[in-house]
């Protein structure tokens, strides 16, 4: 009988620096590994500073027989590898040069390891990586000498994912020398830059020329001498980048497989992906399911294009009617059949929880008619979609309310828009409603744009008024709520005796507490009691840190009577406002950013400081480069120092 080939010997081996948490998924999708061609052997070096994870490392190794090495031990007495620094956070990670090094000493160990006990090749991986259970088989059947697992990372935060490897010198994605197109050369390095990238994205096994951090190297590579020590005479950064400098020259290709792409736990904030990436890979369960619940009455203007804007992100679509006399049911049916008749009771959570009601998927998202997705919020809700943990209770989303004249967003507060089904989350309130939810939140990067193109009516001052009437009781937030509408409505009076009995319960959210102080102000100013309006706004840092948008009210009132020294104080202040830590708070950019500057450069200038002037000015062009307020002012010191030039010439 024919014998089969023979399985290889493979070390499956990491220097270990890693929180708990990050580790347990790295070690658990190890476990995972097939093994049908490869026998594993397992070794560490354990070099935790937390004791839960030299543990953890222990206890792994003691359940499926692998090693474990101390950085003591590993390395000799004479080397003098320092710990170094190395710190990291939702930025990035920070190295010193001594820490590279030393990491390059401990992985120099482990390839003398492999030698010594005659493994055919290394997995040489980081333990911030979670991996597909192919990965080892196929990083073997690619027969390459060196050869690593693709894996991708936002290096910044917020910036375009990144892969591990690259073509030339310390970190670049193009051939120098290689023309693809006319043009100058940046542009032919921005098409080859975009083509590798896109070649990456597609299964397969290419050359590269620098590569690092979850590598197959077969022994022989070792035994001609390839390792990771610092070449002398080279700056680049990175133990991996000599290591693929000597693989070259001594006559190694560098290769990289794109099959089966590991998850890379580069933040904390990343970990909770961490279920969702092995939901595809295990299970082959590629998206969470979404119903889109929306009740309507009348929107035949709006609702096809809402609907539009959801086009690959809602698995099911449930319209809960409450009473359209125009086209809208119409308009529903070529989107969906689960339309369903609600009488309306004067309760919009009644109306939303009945629409809830009526879902199947896994996550439902609700959106009113005049809600949209632009194109690129669509596109990363899509992305969201295949990347969600199913462990996360709702995601919040930016709700963007206004813009300024150039598209810029200029107000916008968070919302509760993706929950999870089986959490049975219920809306509360028969007028401005919220959705009560509780347990893992995740505030997402996307956005819901308000497009409101009906006139505003009285329909919820009414019902308030009908509630008010019947002498119903109201709650802290309904009595805010009602001043909100009131004030709205033109009726300051009633509104500030609203927000004042919201007020002096001293109950209900801070943030409604400080707004509720804003929009007294606004109501004592249309009434012209400028003492009242004052006192409110001062009133408002009782219940929290002065917040940026109170203070630059402050400062306009000052700057409104001419008394700019206390003006400056006030947006001074505003400048230096502690920005709330929480997502979900609702905040002004404008008055964050950009307006407490040009404020100040007005009242610099009132005072006759022009120097003061000009560096708020130029600090808040930074903010907003296109306002035309500043550019004017950019072009008024522009000119006064030409003047200024002529007059001393």
């Amino acid at each position: 009988m024919k014998k089969g080939k023979p399985k290889q010997n493979i070390l499956i081996a990491s220097p270990v620096r890693q929180t708990a948490p990050v580790l347990r998924e790295f070690l658990e999708s190890l476990c995972a590994l097939e093994r049908t061609t490869v026998r594993t052997d397992y070794l560490f070096v354990d070099d935790n500073e937390e004791t839960a994870s030299s543990d953890m490392l222990r206890d792994f190794v003691t359940e499926n027989e692998g090693t474990i090495i101390t950085v003591d031990a590993m390395l000799n007495e004479d080397e003098d590898y320092q710990k170094g620094s190395y710190t990291k956070d939702e930025g990035g990670h920070y190295w010193q040069d001594e820490q590279v090094w030393r990491v390059a000493g401990l992985k120099n160990q482990i390839l003398k390891y492999v030698c010594e006990h005659r493994y055919d090749a290394v997995f040489l991986i980081d333990s911030d990586l979670v991996l597909h259970p192919r990965t080892l088989e196929q990083l073997v059947s690619t027969e390459k000498e060196i050869v690593s697992n693709i894996f991708w990372t936002r290096w910044q935060p917020g910036a375009r994912e990144m892969p591990q490897v690259w073509l030339q010198d310390e970190y670049q994605l193009y051939r120098r020398g290689v023309k693809v197109a006319e043009g100058t050369e940046a542009d032919n390095q921005t098409i080859q830059t975009e083509v590798f990238l896109q070649q990456l994205h597609h299964p397969g096994c290419y050359e590269v020329g620098g590569l690092g951090a979850c590598t197959l190297i077969r022994r022989n590579v070792l035994e001609a001498g390839v390792t990771f020590d610092q070449i002398p005479n080279v700056s680049f950064w990175g133990e991996d980048r000599h290591f693929c400098i000597r693989a070259q020259a001594l006559g190694f290709s560098l290769f990289v497989d794109t099959h089966h792409p590991a998850y890379h736990i580069y933040r904390l904030s990343e970990l909770p992906g961490v279920a969702a990436y092995n939901r595809r890979v295990r299970r082959a369960e590629e998206t969470i399911t979404i119903t889109l619940c929306m009740i309507v009455k009348n929107e035949e203007n709006s609702l096809a294009r809402c609907l539009d804007s959801v086009n690959g992100i809602a698995d099911e679509v449930v319209i809960v009617d409450t009473g359209s006399t125009d086209r809208t049911r119409q308009i529903a049916t070529r989107y969906t059949e689960h339309i369903v008749d609600f009488e309306w009771v004067d309760d919009f959570a009644a109306a939303r929880n009945f629409a809830f009601d009526q879902a199947t998927s896994e996550y439902i998202l609700w959106l009113d008619a005049d809600d949209v997705f632009e194109p690129q919020d669509r596109e990363k809700l899509i992305a969201l979609k295949r990347s969600l943990d199913p462990a996360v209770d709702s995601v919040t989303m930016n709700y963007n309310l206004s813009f300024t004249a150039d598209g810029q967003v200029a107000y916008s507060l968070r919302r509760n828009r993706l929950v999870r089904r089986d959490r049975q989350f219920r809306w509360i309130g028969a007028v401005h409603e919220y959705l009560e939810v509780s347990g893992h939140l995740l505030h997402s990067d996307v956005a819901v744009t308000h497009k409101k193109d009906k006139v505003y009516t009285d329909r919820n001052l009414n019902i308030y008024r009908k509630r008010e009437q019947a002498g119903e009781v109201f709650s802290p937030r309904d009595l805010y709520y009602f001043g909100n509408e009131l004030k709205d409505h033109g009726q300051y009076e009633d509104a500030v005796a609203y927000y004042t009995k919201f007020l002096d319960t001293g109950l209900g959210w801070v943030e409604d507490q400080i707004a509720a102080c804003q929009k007294m102000a606004d109501c004592e100013a249309a009434r012209k009691r400028p003492d009242q309006e004052i006192a409110v706004l001062l009133r408002s840092f009782a219940y929290d840190l002065p917040r940026a948008e109170i203070c630059c009210r402050l400062g306009g009132y000052f700057a409104d009577r001419e008394d700019y020294r206390k003006a400056v104080f006030w947006y001074e202040q505003a400048t230096q406002a502690i920005r709330p830590a929480d997502p979900i708070v609702p905040v002004n950019e404008a008055a964050w950013t950009w307006m407490p500057h040009l404020q100040l450069c007005v009242c610099y200038d009132r005072l006759g400081n022009r120097t003061k002037a000009k560096e708020h000015n130029m600090i808040a062009l930074a903010y907003h480069p296109t306002h035309p307020s500043m550019l004017y002012n950019e072009k008024y010191f522009r000119e006064m120092d030409q003047d200024s030039v002529l007059e001393n010439a």
